[in-house]
C-alpha cells in the first residue's frame, strides 16, 4: 500500500517539539512491506490544513495518518480542517462523547484532576467529521478518527507519542499485516574510499537493477566509514538482486582499495 503521514502541530515548525512520531511511524509501515510516499509537517491552521488535505487525496494514497492537534484547547484545529478539506460538517459523536466523559469522571475520582464534568473544550474533542468512526485512545482522552473518503482511507490520531502509538499498534498495525508486502534491506561498511569516489559505480547499478533503491551514507568524515545499503519493494526474486547487486559492489570497493566491514542486516 502507498501511505501519506501528516504531522500537524506548530510547535513542531517553531522547533520546540521534536517530530520523532512521523520518523516511529514510517519504520514500521516499511517493515510491513508498505510504502511511505511523503511526509508533509503544517502548523494549526484551517486553511493550511483543508488545502493540504485536498492535495493529498489528490494523490490518492491508500493511507493517509495524521498526527496531532485533536486536543481540547483552542488551537487543536485538525478535526475542523479535515472536516473543510472533505466538504463535510463536524457533529457530534455520542459514542465519542460517553467515551471522553467516563475518562475525565475516572481522572477526577482518582484525584488526577479537579475539574468536574463535561466542558465546552472537553466536549470539542467529540465533535467528528460527518462520517467519521472514532478511535479508542487507550492511554489519553482524545478520540482517533477514521474516514474514508474516495480511495484513501484516512487515520487521525493524537500527536501525543504514547497516544499515537498505542492507537497504531491497536488500530493500524492489523491493518498492515492483513496486506502485508515484502520488504528487504541489507548492506555493509567499508573504509578508505569516499561516497564520492563510488558514485559512479552505483549510478551505474541503479540503472542495471532498477527494481532496487541503492544508496550511500557517509557515516565519519570524507572516507573513514561509508554504508552502503539496498532496499527493495514487493519485488520478486528480490533478495537474490540484492545479493548479487551487493557483491558486484564489494567487487567495485575492493578494486578501489577500500576496506569491507560486513553488516549484513542494516
Amino acid at each position: 500500500m502507498i501511505i501519506e503521514l501528516l504531522m500537524i502541530g506548530n510547535e513542531i515548525l517553531i522547533g520546540k517539539t521534536q517530530d520523532t512520531n512521523s520518523n516511529w511511524i514510517a519504520k514500521r509501515v516499511t517493515k510491513y512491506g508498505h510504502q511511505v510516499k511523503r511526509i508533509t509537517t503544517i502548523g494549526d491552521e484551517l486553511e493550511t490544513i483543508s488545502n493540504t488535505l485536498k492535495q493529498i487525496i489528490l494523490r490518492k494514497p491508500n493511507i493517509l495518518i495524521t498526527s496531532g492537534g485533536i486536543g481540547p484547547t483552542f488551537d487543536d484545529m485538525t478535526l475542523q480542517g479535515i472536516a473543510n478539506g472533505l466538504n463535510r460538517n463536524l457533529e457530534l459523536d455520542h459514542h465519542a462523547y460517553k467515551t471522553i466523559k467516563k475518562t475525565y469522571e475516572r481522572a477526577h475520582k482518582k484525584g488526577l484532576l479537579q475539574l468536574e464534568g463535561m466542558t465546552k473544550e472537553r466536549e470539542k474533542m467529540a465533535y467528528l467529521p460527518k462520517g467519521s468512526i472514532p478511535l479508542p485512545n487507550t492511554v489519553g482522552t482524545a478520540p482517533g478518527v477514521k474516514i474514508i473518503e474516495k480511495n484513501t482511507t484516512i487515520f487521525i490520531l493524537p500527536g501525543v507519542p504514547a497516544e499515537m502509538k498505542a492507537m497504531f499498534r491497536n488500530i493500524i498495525v492489523p491493518i498492515l499485516k492483513e496486506q502485508q508486502g515484502n520488504f528487504i534491506e541489507k548492506g555493509f561498511l567499508f573504509s578508505g574510499i569516499g561516497e564520492s569516489q563510488i558514485a559512479a559505480y552505483t549510478n551505474d547499478l541503479e540503472k542495471k537493477y532498477p527494481q532496487l533503491w541503492i544508496k550511500t551514507h557517509p557515516k565519519i568524515g570524507l572516507s573513514v566509514e561509508v554504508e552502503v545499503s539496498i532496499t527493495a519493494f514487493n519485488v520478486e526474486n528480490g533478495e537474490k538482486l540484492i545479493n548479487e547487486a551487493l557483491n558486484e559492489i564489494r567487487d567495485i570497493v575492493t578494486k578501489l582499495n577500500g576496506k569491507i566491514k560486513e553488516r549484513e542486516s542494516i
